[in-house]
């Protein structure tokens, strides 16, 4: 995680990227993760139901 911030810290300071825009790429990031954890657990209850009914 220490390396990690350091790339980034890096990357806002030598490449001049605003930090807004990092923060705006996780942001999205977590929300698309969000959004596959979501499928995932409902076609997760869909199997179970399905199987329970056998």
């Amino acid at each position: 995680m220490v390396a990690c911030f350091c790339f980034l810290l890096m990357a806002v300071k030598l490449y001049d990227i605003p930090v807004s825009d990092l923060l705006g790429n996780l942001s999205i990031m977590i929300l698309g993760l969000l959004l596959i954890i979501a499928v995932a657990a409902v076609l997760g209850r869909v199997i179970a139901l399905l199987r329970k009914r056998r």
